[in-house]
């Protein structure tokens, strides 16, 4: 999928940066760069005619025709290098290729600056003064394109990682639905026969698809904790009704922690597994228990059943749902989330850490 989206980015009109808004990619955007470096570069020869270090007029008009040249000649180059990048990459080759650039600009920029001179009638500089100026200027070319081309590669490998986490998110999320809906319609098979219940068995279904389905729709793979909690209340109502008086729920949470902004589906795959598991090793009722606080800045989130521990072996025993949802955490927290599993000889309790921030 990568070379994919790269070839895509081909396309992307030069300068464009790998974070719209965010102070990083101001930081490191064109324009930014391009001003200060030549504006710094200004103040080399302007320092050299205040203090008289340099008296030479030609050596200073040399000096303040730099700023200016180098600021034109490189805008005028940088279509070239984006071009050049959406082309070959990160080519071996481009190495050589900038030193000869280099060469060729300096060159071709003090050629441009002796015929003022000469046509302004200052006196000639010295050979030895005009080749270290000429390597001064191959030098500040070399670094330019260096600068370019490397900021340039980390913000498009930094596009590449960013869309790719995206759509790997989508991805996971996307498989969560379908389980619910599977489960969902296996009760409403269980209680065919019963109207009433498959009525509401339908409605809370089809509340809960709402509350899924405007996540989609805002393409956000965060929301606050409570609305998933609202929603799992449907869950619920459709596993009780399934499984009747063999289940009894509990939840516990706090105000503050409806407010945390959490993943998408972060208690669910939790519950399914309660639910899938705890059928299988506790005596009845199953008792599973929900509770949510908030401490020091982080989300305590804990989903506890009855019954024993499944010792992990083939790809159920922690159940898709559980997988995907470490998958989830990875991408979006890195190492700051944590999702652990304490057993006891009589209740399995599974507990999710993580750094939150509230709504607005």
């Amino acid at each position: 999928m990568i070379p994919q989206f790269y070839q895509k980015l081909r396309n992307v009109p030069p300068g464009r940066g790998a974070g719209p808004g965010t102070e990083s990619a101001w930081f490191f955007s064109f324009w930014p760069l391009q001003i200060g470096g030549w504006g710094l570069t200004f103040l080399v020869p302007l320092l050299f005619l205040v203090t008289g270090s340099v008296t030479d007029s030609s050596t200073l008009c040399y000096g303040f025709a730099r700023p200016l040249n180098g600021f034109l000649i490189t805008l005028a180059l940088r279509p070239c290098c984006s071009w050049t990048l959406a082309r070959f990459g990160k080519h071996w080759l481009l190495v050589p290729v900038i030193f000869l650039v280099s060469l060729a600009l300096a060159h071709v920029e003090l050629m441009g600056v002796d015929w003022m001179i000469l046509t302004f009638g200052f006196p000639a500089v010295t050979k030895e003064t005009w080749i270290a100026i000429y390597f001064i200027r191959v030098a500040i070319f070399m670094i330019w394109l260096l600068l370019y081309f490397g900021i340039k590669s980390i913000k498009l490998h930094a596009e590449i990682e960013r869309e790719f986490r995206q759509s790997e998110l989508k991805l996971l999320r996307s498989q969560v639905n379908p389980h619910f809906l599977f489960n969902a319609l296996a009760t409403i098979m269980a209680v065919r026969k019963d109207e009433a219940m498959v009525s509401q068995v339908i409605q809370s279904l089809a509340d809960y698809l709402r509350f899924s389905l405007a996540q989609e729709s805002q393409d956000q793979f965060k929301h606050p904790l409570g609305q998933e909690v609202t929603a799992l209340e449907n869950y619920l109502l459709v596993e009780k009704i399934r499984f009747q008086e063999k289940l009894e729920t509990r939840l516990a949470v706090s105000e503050e922690a409806c407010a945390a902004q959490v993943p998408t589906a972060l208690i669910q795959p939790l519950l399914e597994n309660a639910i899938k598991y705890g059928q299988k090793t506790s005596p009845p009722p199953l008792c599973i228990a929900i509770e949510a606080r908030l401490a020091e800045g982080r989300l305590l989130l804990m989903v506890e059943n009855t019954g024993r521990w499944v010792e992990p072996h083939g790809s159920e025993s922690i159940g898709l749902g559980i997988t995907n949802l470490r998958k989830r955490l990875h991408l979006l927290y890195g190492d700051q989330a944590e999702l652990t599993f304490d057993r006891t000889a009589t209740a399995v309790r599974a507990q999710v850490s993580l750094p939150v921030s509230k709504t607005a």
